[in-house]
């Protein structure tokens, strides 16, 4: 049996080989991660301004899980450095898929005027809310950043949390 994995093995370009030791070993540290993240079929509800969750800045639209058959909802902090090195992989992924709305929460904020200059500082062009502690707890977040991508019904088809990678997104969009 082990001579034959050998030259299984031996079949296999190393390029390939690697790359897929690459994939099971990001996988399971990326499931490590989220295991105490909100399970994947538990179905959210909408996103709307209350008490937990204010607008920062931008006109109020109405936010319906109807409108975009899903989004990415992205919890972020704005003291968070890794928070700011995932900023190119949303922006290009924005531009790859309009069709999937980001909605930006900001979480530990002291005061707003923290998350306008992140969001300044940082190029952010997306919708940020402002959420507290209640809103927190609601997502289950104790990292940051974490994304959910959420479909138009409110279930949550994938998760993560961590630096924010384009193929990771794109991966996880499907």
């Amino acid at each position: 049996m082990k001579e034959r994995l050998i030259n299984i093995r031996k079949k296999i370009p190393n390029w390939v080989f690697n790359g897929i030791i690459f994939i099971v070993l990001f996988t399971a540290f990326s499931s490590f991660l989220a295991r105490n993240m909100l399970s994947r079929d538990q179905v959210m509800p909408p996103l709307v301004i209350s008490e937990n969750l204010k607008l920062l800045d931008e006109p109020l639209t109405q936010n319906s899980w109807e409108d975009s058959p899903q989004h990415l909802v992205y919890f972020f902090a704005p003291w968070c450095q890794v928070c700011a090195l995932s900023q190119p992989s949303l922006e290009a992924f924005a531009k790859l898929k309009p069709n999937i709305p980001i909605v930006m929460v900001a979480l530990d904020w002291q005061s707003p005027s923290e998350v306008s200059a992140f969001k300044t500082d940082h190029g952010y062009e997306q919708l940020i809310l402002l959420g507290n502690s209640d809103f927190k707890n609601q997502w289950q977040v104790d990292a940051y950043p974490s994304y959910y991508f959420v479909d138009n019904k409110g279930q949550i088809t994938s998760k993560d949390r961590g630096l924010v990678t384009l193929p990771g997104l794109l991966a996880r969009s499907i």
